[in-house]
């Protein structure tokens, strides 16, 4: 009702005059035309003029932000997919960093994934499994999170077995061959 009162008024200020009038249940009307003989003209005054300005805001300058370090990792030796010979089943992996690995950050190797420190870089591995091997680096800083890693490749290792035995080019030829 307020609302529709205030709208009223606002739009009365361009009419000529506004009335106001009460009906037969008691109920007060105002309108620009009025039922015959029972209105009566309302003077409206000049409303309160407000002038706004912009708020003015302290400036806070924001803490200085620590940016970590972007650090890039990459498996520098062995190539991806390359094929690497052991019967030891030994693999040497070495890693670079850019940059250098703060004090509080550390390498580690991730092979078919099962964690590895590096130490400086490099690690070389013992006894691995013949076959296909997933490799990638990681950065992580002291609380375990993860801040880096290298793109991941995959080499592959081969070892001989006492399963193959000899090579068939090396096998005795057979004792009842035919001449």
């Amino acid at each position: 009702m307020r609302t529709l009162l205030l709208l009223l008024l606002l739009c009365a200020q361009g009419q000529a005059a506004i009335y106001r009038w009460v009906d037969d249940r008691g109920v007060i009307h105002y309108g620009d035309l009025p039922p015959p003989g029972q209105a009566e003209p309302v003077t409206l005054t000049p409303g309160n003029r407000v002038t706004l300005h912009a708020p003015i805001l302290p400036t806070v300058s924001p803490p200085p932000v620590e940016t970590a370090a972007h650090y890039t990792l990459a498996i520098i030796n062995p190539a991806p997919d390359a094929t690497l010979r052991s019967n030891q089943g030994r693999l040497a992996v070495r890693v670079t960093t850019d940059p250098k690995p703060a004090p509080d950050h550390s390498l580690q190797l991730l092979v078919d994934d099962r964690l590895h420190p590096l130490k400086g870089g490099r690690i070389t591995l013992e006894n691995v499994d013949r076959g296909s091997h997933r490799l990638q680096a990681l950065m992580v800083d002291a609380e375990g999170a993860l801040l880096a890693e290298s793109q991941a490749i995959t080499v592959h290792l081969h070892r001989q077995s006492r399963l193959f035995g000899n090579p068939r080019h090396q096998q005795p030829p057979a004792e009842n061959t035919p001449p």
